[in-house]
């Protein structure tokens, strides 16, 4: 039961609009650096996407040249 609850939630989460819009604005590139930002509300930002369902960013995507940008520039 516990792993039926797991799966449905999952399954919520990566389908919610955030994710989706986190989808449409990524680089395609699976590679993450760790980058703690805080307080970054979701949204878009001069530096890309920022998904951060707490309020803040944890991870950042690297760029296709393997460089790794600023987190959570104001717009």
């Amino acid at each position: 039961m516990l792993g039926l609850i797991l799966v449905v939630g999952l399954v919520a989460a990566f389908t919610s609009d955030n994710v989706q819009e986190f989808r449409e604005h990524s680089n395609g590139n699976a590679v993450y650096e760790w980058a703690v930002v805080s307080p970054c509300p979701t949204g878009m930002r001069q530096s890309g996407f920022a998904l951060a369902p707490t309020g803040t960013v944890a991870l950042k995507q690297v760029n296709r040249d393997g460089t790794v940008g600023n987190v959570c520039v104001p717009e």
